[in-house]
């Protein structure tokens, strides 16, 4: 997953089919030059059958995607159909870092 160029390539639709009301949050976004860049989003958090956290996002574009956090801190990004995994962390403000191959970003709870 390419976070650089998020806001134009995804497009979900079937993950968000039951999610309740999203609260407001603030996203971070890799730019293009390497650093994070604020923006609005909604988030809903929530634990899925298996126990586990999930985090369904929503950016001020309308691109949708679910993440879904691992206890040994990876995590599965779930967009278009398709999976991308990475790793995660909470650095020092409480947000959540997501790291993947294609990018860094953070999601305020």
């Amino acid at each position: 997953m390419n976070f650089k160029a998020l806001g134009s390539v995804l497009a979900l639709g079937s993950v968000f089919g039951s999610v309740s009301p999203a609260s407001a949050g603030t996203c971070w976004f890799e730019n293009y030059r390497g650093s994070l860049s604020p923006s609005y989003c909604s988030t809903n958090q929530r634990v899925n059958n298996n126990g586990h956290t999930v985090l369904d996002v929503v950016d001020h574009q309308g691109t949708k995607l679910t993440f879904v956090f691992w206890d040994d801190n990876t995590v599965e990004l779930v967009s278009n159909g398709g999976v991308t995994n990475g790793i995660w962390w909470t650095d020092s403000q409480g947000d959540r870092r997501i790291e993947t191959s294609g990018g860094e970003m953070a999601i305020r709870l």
